[in-house]
């Protein structure tokens, strides 16, 4: 978790493209916290509610050192950068209390909180935004709201199956697998703060806030699983798993090499000859089965045999040497310490270094997914510790010392 070579970033004297939004996120997980640290990154003031014993990502693995702390996860330092930390009790009713103030004042409330949960705490958009016609709200749920799985709880897996995408992830002979690493969770965050974006927008225009309700599964189905509707629709085909292959065209694999895998994808014919000149020109391109290469992923094995042996001959580093110099596009298949170690995002400036508390050294941490030139994404806060700023926030709505100090001992706060 911690590099000597990490450094703190600069800190941009720009203001940020959402500076002045503000945000109350709420409901724990990945889905609601990436998509805070979205709006956050841009610039948003995103506050943070957590319970007594925290945000759940702060549980999650990897932890720093392989030593478990709710300020040492992974995860928290990603999702959380850039954001404010307040405790709350929403199990009584000052907290729910406090939580409303805090809506209401933001404005643009993002949920994970389950919506049957959300009912009975009196936390929905219908009873935040009585007396605050401008308050936007998203929910970002796996099945989403007024369906007959609405009552359903699950994580990314089930999204996974139910979206469709399973059907086309794994071994042919062997059982479905899911999106690995949270990825449906991580899609539900970026359209959330998309959906967050776009109704302040709206209500920017109108003076009326909305209710944006996202399901997961809905997500899933259009991002990924709909890859696989033009080939339905034009030719019929619903294509299943095809393990290290893809059954629709040949060769287009992650093939075995001397010293790991290569992706290999020759759609463009001057790429595949240009691939057979590096084989020295072999008869067997002749073959037959290879002459409509739309259909030659039929016989994999067959095929398969006569090139890679010679890809197994040679190193990534030998290949992408090869292959550059040739103006073929495969793809060498990085190990994420590659990733971490990689020329290429340092030259991007990729990744960010944070001074913690919880560590004598600065944090390396995945820097920005874009960049805009004139109001630009930057680090303004570090992750922030549990409740680190919950006078500070509740202040802002009214809450003084005292009474910050009755909330306390209430264990409201």
């Amino acid at each position: 978790m911690t590099t000597e070579t990490s450094t703190e970033p600069a800190r941009s004297t720009s203001i940020g493209a959402l500076a002045g939004m503000r945000v109350l996120e709420d409901g724990g997980g990945i889905a609601a916290s990436y998509a805070g640290k979205l709006l956050a990154d841009l610039g948003a003031e995103v506050v943070k509610v957590e319970g007594p014993g925290g945000d759940e990502v702060r549980r999650k693995s990897p932890f720093a050192a392989d030593e478990p702390g709710r300020e040492r996860s992974g995860l928290h330092l990603f999702l959380d950068t850039n954001k404010r930390s307040v405790t709350l009790n929403l199990g009584c009713a000052a907290g729910r209390r406090l939580y409303r103030d805090l809506a209401q004042r933001c404005g643009t409330v993002i949920s994970s909180r389950h919506i049957a949960e959300q009912r009975e705490l009196g936390l929905t958009w219908e009873e935040l935004s009585t007396g605050a016609p401008e308050l936007n709200q998203v929910t970002i749920t796996v099945f989403g709201i007024g369906t007959q799985r609405e009552g359903w709880r699950s994580e990314s897996l089930i999204a996974s199956l139910a979206s469709g995408i399973s059907f086309k992830i794994g071994d042919p002979d062997r059982a479905p697998l899911g999106l690995p690493h949270d990825a449906p969770q991580f899609q539900g965050g970026i359209h959330a703060a998309i959906a967050a974006i776009l109704a302040r927008r709206a209500t920017r225009e109108d003076g009326l806030g909305q209710h944006a309700w996202l399901s997961i599964v809905d997500i899933i189905s259009n991002v990924m699983a709909g890859a696989g509707v033009a080939p339905f629709v034009f030719t019929g085909q619903a294509r299943g798993r095809a393990g290290t292959h893809m059954n629709a065209f040949y060769p287009w694999q992650v093939t075995p090499v001397k010293d790991g895998y290569y992706e290999v994808i020759t759609m463009v014919d001057r790429q595949w000859n240009r691939f057979m000149e590096l084989l020295g020109d072999p008869e067997w391109q002749h073959d037959e089965r290879l002459k409509n290469r739309w259909l030659a992923f039929q016989h994999t094995d067959e095929l398969d045999a006569f090139w890679h042996p010679w890809m197994k001959q040679h190193t990534r580093a030998e290949l992408m040497e090869l292959f550059g110099e040739n103006h073929i596009s495969f793809q060498p298949v990085h190990t994420i310490g590659e990733v971490g170690e990689s020329e290429h995002l340092r030259a991007r400036e990729f990744w960010s270094g944070i001074e913690h508390p919880e560590f004598e050294e600065p944090v390396r941490l995945p820097g920005a997914p874009y960049r805009l030139s004139e109001s630009p994404w930057a680090i303004r806060r570090r992750p922030p510790l549990l409740g680190e700023h919950t006078a500070e926030v509740l202040s802002e709505v009214g809450v003084g010392a005292r009474e910050l100090a009755r909330l306390r001992r209430a264990h409201v706060i």
